[in-house]
């Protein structure tokens, strides 16, 4: 597995390096040159579509959910 870098969001210093998949959870990081806040989350795949079904009176529609 290859391994990713993980830079500096304001002055782009390399913070550390993982692979991929390797964080589970959010991460705060302080860089110690500019000292900015790195928060970095984990990227969740998004759901499969999910097929349309028809409602009560016949007219289909899909529900959409914000996470």
């Amino acid at each position: 597995m290859p391994d990713q870098e993980v830079r500096c969001c304001a002055c782009a210093r390399l913070l550390f390096k993982m692979q991929d998949g390797a964080l589970t959870g959010a991460l705060s990081i302080k860089c110690p040159r500019c000292r900015a806040m790195n928060i970095l989350r984990p990227v969740r795949a998004l759901p499969p579509e999910r097929p349309l079904r028809p409602d009560a009176e016949g007219s289909e529609h899909a529900h959409q959910c914000k996470t």
